[in-house]
């Protein structure tokens, strides 16, 4: 039977209808099987595989899915023919959020990055500054603009180190992290404790 499925899910067709796209992607249960369906039949369909995190999208369509068990789909009527939303996995997932400065060793020599995270740390523990506004005036990292927030990050996002040491730390405590090997120097602040957060892996479908 297994065997039967995957020669549905490898070999390409040369014609379909609308309802035989609903049939191909129902038979797709796992993201390996996604990913061969995708590169199979490009020619025939757009397909990509997405994930939604419930904390950062908030979009009907995503609260739609997340309402969804494992293996449901929504199917969304275009133009051009469907497009389908297929859940190919859901579960909870740890995160943890922090913000960050990062100090660019290229530009700026470790002796004087040292200086300069003596000085901020001065001025956020005697509360003359804020850590988001310190950060956009001396961050490197692309979130400077926003303050050094890098929202809910998913574990294994950064070093096994980096998060052992986010893991031990309380919220809105600050501190240095350096990454030697990679030249990367951090003042980091964690902002939230680590929790549980739901995911989808969503096959999307569409209808060239």
């Amino acid at each position: 039977m297994k065997y039967y499925k995957l020669l549905f899910l490898f070999i390409p067709f040369l014609s379909f209808s609308q309802n035989n796209m609903e049939i191909y992607v129902d038979n797709i249960t796992t993201i390996d099987e996604a990913k061969a369906f995708i590169k199979t039949h490009k020619i025939n369909f757009k397909g990509k595989i997405i994930t939604f995190n419930k904390e950062k999208h908030k979009t009907r369509l995503a609260s739609e899915l997340f309402e969804k068990a494992k293996g449901g789909k929504k199917v969304i009527k275009t133009e051009k023919g469907k497009t389908i939303y297929k859940i190919i996995d859901k579960k909870q997932v740890i995160h943890y959020k922090v913000s960050i400065m990062l100090f660019d060793n290229e530009k700026t020599s470790i002796s004087e990055i040292n200086s300069l995270r003596s000085f901020i740390l001065k001025g956020i523990k005697n509360k003359e500054h804020k850590f988001e506004n310190l950060a956009r005036v001396y961050s490197a990292h692309p979130t400077a603009k926003t303050g050094g927030d890098l929202g809910w990050l998913k574990k294994g996002t950064f070093s096994n180190r980096f998060e052992k040491v986010v893991l031990d730390k309380h919220v809105g405590q600050v501190f240095s992290f350096d990454e030697h090997r990679q030249k990367k120097y951090y003042i980091i602040m964690k902002t939230q404790d680590s929790k549980q957060i739901e995911e989808i892996t969503i096959l999307k479908i569409e209808q060239k």
